[in-house]
């Protein structure tokens, strides 16, 4: 009792002694930082002070009982629903984030242990198979979890990809992959150097937007996919270091040591500047509620959400589109005026119908783009027969296309663990033999639609505790993805490129002939010869007759049959002298085959 007294009564003598502000401040942190800047208008110091975000005692003028608890990164996702989802704050967001694809990476965990475990020799190599597996989807989430699932897909993304998704801790590491994950903060706060203070000193506070720069988008998609290059006109070269710049290797690098090269960027950047978040959604892009297994299920964007646009009115009771209208303060006011809607139905606040106009802003800045929809009613746009084609299709400028992606993996080996920050037994690396830029091959996505598709080729050479090469445990999975490739130009694909060429159709490079009522092909890519144990093309996804050779990434998704391709090099025979799109031929096509089998005195019979 002594001892609990004499502890007291050192409190109340350290609490007298504490300078205290002459005017009374809501809460002890605004003692000492009181000159902190704003981190955002929606967000005053004024009216919110520190301690709702960033946690601790707000009660205290003591420095180290005023910090117990805090946190630094309000977005965090183990700390966000007493944070950014506290009561009368964002509490819908941050259960919709918490579900969403770039939290849960559903959508590679799935890919990698779908395709791995199913290959030949995994299931009885993998004893630990039935513990984590294909039984179920597994996201983030489990993997956090006191016993995560395990096996040799999961292991292979917790070393190898788990530095991406938004449970990541913000600021572990240095350069890059230091500034990717942090929750909410991955996007919304601003990736800017700032100046710190000494204490009691003015502090700059981290910048937070819902204008989101593409910078914090591209921080992260630029490996895989690479849209995040792709669309800005960045191609990951083979690793070259080419062209020199004089003696020294190109000095246009990305992270990890990886060069790159300029090609042909998206249009929407290059002739209008539109950033990311100008096509992209808080829907999209924080999710929608839903737990998705696949990217493609939780975007809400399309093409023709914009340029062949559904209109509603917004009334002060539509809640929703001006409040996305008022956080970003660059737009204009909705209020009165017909704003598009996405896929889902998310008010797109900057695409506005205004006075028989239809005008598109940048988030960014509030710039003003009018729109024009007079191409639509175009015969290359209502041509018969290409109706499943995607925009996507047409005009895709370039795709990137890796192919023979060798993974090498030694259990006598160490590698940190993304997760644990652990090193632990096993050990991956990635090299890769036929990296290419080139315009897109075709598939069929969806059961019925037609998108560009790109490759993903796994050659993975598995060595055991004393580095001997396994050969029975070692596999290859050798799939395809089809996906917008963000390369979109405005002119289109020509025809000839489609009915003609073989690697548009998925034959690969190389040469078509005809003999005696059968289609040859002779590849220029020599995969017999590759040693990689395979009698195709590496950049085949189809053979000339309709047989796939390459499994998809996505249930719905395969190559051409050999009924469509009849049918699409059946219209070459025909492009010599038929090479509008208006031509009448073209209306009828079945019915202009029909004639030309039939009438002999056609010219192109002569």
């Amino acid at each position: 009792m002594l001892s609990l007294l004499l502890a007291s009564l050192a409190l109340v003598a350290k609490e007298k002694g504490l300078q205290r502000p002459e005017q009374g401040a809501g809460e002890g942190c605004l003692s000492c930082h009181a000159k902190v800047g704003d981190p955002d208008p929606s967000h005053p110091i004024s009216s919110f002070g520190c301690h709702i975000c960033h946690l601790g005692n707000p009660y205290s003028f003591d420095k180290e009982r005023a910090h117990l608890c805090m946190v630094r990164n309000p977005g965090d996702l183990r700390v966000v629903e007493r944070t950014c989802g506290r009561g009368g704050c964002h509490g819908d967001m941050v259960a919709r984030v918490k579900k969403g694809i770039m939290a849960t990476n559903r959508g590679i965990l799935k890919t990698l242990q779908s395709h791995w475990l199913a290959a030949p020799g995994r299931e009885a190599s993998d004893k630990k198979r039935a513990k984590g597996g294909v039984q179920r989807a597994v996201g983030v989430e489990d993997l956090l979890m006191e016993n995560p699932p395990e096996n040799l897909a999961i292991d292979h993304y917790r070393k190898m990809c788990g530095g991406c998704h938004l449970w990541k801790k913000r600021g572990a590491l240095s350069r890059e992959i230091g500034r990717r994950g942090g929750g909410c903060s991955d996007c919304h706060i601003l990736d800017e150097p700032r100046e710190g203070a000494s204490e009691k000193g003015p502090i700059v506070h981290p910048a937070m937007t819902t204008r989101i720069p593409s910078e914090n988008c591209v921080k992260c998609h630029n490996r895989s996919a690479r849209i995040g290059l792709s669309y800005f006109g960045r191609y990951e070269s083979p690793g070259y270091g080419t062209p020199y710049e004089g003696r020294a290797l190109n000095s246009r690098r990305l992270s990890g040591g990886r060069f790159w090269l300029k090609l042909q960027g998206d249009v929407h950047f290059s002739q209008w500047g539109m950033a990311c978040i100008d096509c992209h959604t808080a829907t999209g892009l924080m999710g929608d509620g839903q737990t998705y297994d696949e990217m493609e299920d939780q975007t809400d964007i399309a093409c023709q959400n914009c340029h062949r646009p559904r209109f509603r009115t917004v009334s002060e009771g539509d809640a929703q589109a001006n409040r996305l209208a008022s956080l970003n303060r660059k737009v204009p006011s909705v209020l009165g005026k017909e704003v598009a809607l996405s896929r889902k139905g998310t008010p797109l606040y900057n695409l506005q119908a205004h006075e028989g106009k239809v005008v598109f802003f940048r988030k960014r800045d509030g710039r003003a783009i009018e729109m024009t929809h007079s191409s639509l009613d175009k015969s290359y746009h209502t041509l018969p027969g290409h109706e499943r084609l995607s925009c996507q299709a047409c005009h895709s400028a370039w795709i990137p296309q890796c192919y023979g992606c060798h993974l090498s993996y030694r259990k006598s080996g160490l590698q940190r663990d993304w997760f644990t920050k652990e090193v632990s037994p096993g050990r991956w690396k990635e090299t890769r033999s036929y990296l290419r830029f080139s315009k897109p091959a075709l598939v069929v996505r969806d059961s019925n639609r037609i998108y560009p598709v790109t490759p993903c080729q796994v050659f993975v050479s598995l060595f055991d505790e004393d580095n001997r090469y396994r050969s029975a445990e070692s596999f290859s999975v050798l799939t395809i993805a089809a996906y917008d490739p963000h390369t979109t130009s405005k002119g289109s694909r020509p025809c000839l490129e489609c009915h003609s060429d073989p690697k548009t159709l998925g034959f690969g490079e190389g040469l078509i002939r005809h003999e005696e009522g059968k289609r040859l092909f002779r590849p220029t890519y020599d995969g017999a010869a590759s040693g990689l144990g395979i009698s195709f093309p590496l950049d085949a996804v189809v053979s000339p007759g309709g047989r796939p050779l390459l499994v998809a990434s996505r249930e719905g998704t395969r190559p051409f049959n050999k009924e469509e391709l009849d049918s699409i090099l059946s219209v070459n025979a025909c492009l010599g002298c038929h090479a509008r799109y208006d031509d009448p031929l073209y209306q009828d096509f079945k019915g202009g085959r029909a004639r030309f089998d039939g009438d002999d005195g056609l010219p192109c019979k002569r």
